[in-house]
């Protein structure tokens, strides 16, 4: 008997943080300025941005949009928040992300300094990943102000 409360106790917290995660989370990036297609430099990894820690275990959903400048050496120089909803509260751990971008040269022109206008929208829902990707897609339609 003991060793099956044991068991139980032992496989307890993989239950508990099997069910915690059936909500998903997105994270959606959206080029303004240049377009992704006109870009000088684009980010050397191209994935999704994950999402901040932070927000997530704080349930923090919302949209940011940022100035970013991407110096000569193709590394992230400067980050400023434009609008956000929440105000301002995506700002500190959307910028960290944004700040460990590596970036590349794609123009075949000297490296130059590049302002970049993006969009992070932070999403969380649905039982399966999918279902929060199709969230985020919607959410990325709505205005990113308040």
């Amino acid at each position: 008997m003991k060793s099956q409360v044991l068991k139980l106790i032992s496989i307890l917290p993989i239950v508990i943080v099997t069910s915690a995660n059936a909500n998903h989370a997105d994270v959606k990036l959206t080029h303004i300025t240049p377009e992704k297609s006109d870009a000088r430099w684009i980010r050397t990894k191209q994935f999704t941005p994950r999402y901040p820690v932070e927000l997530a275990m704080k349930g923090i959903t919302g949209c940011g949009v940022f100035k970013v400048t991407v110096d000569e050496n193709g590394k992230t120089d400067n980050v400023e928040l434009v609008s956000s909803i929440p105000k301002k509260v995506i700002y500190k751990p959307a910028k960290k992300v944004i700040k460990s971008w590596a970036w590349k040269n794609i123009s075949g022109e000297p490296n130059l300094v590049e302002e970049k206008l993006i969009r992070l929208d932070f999403c969380m829902g649905g039982k399966t990943e999918a279902e929060a990707k199709a969230r985020c897609a919607e959410q990325a339609k709505l205005e990113c102000s308040a």
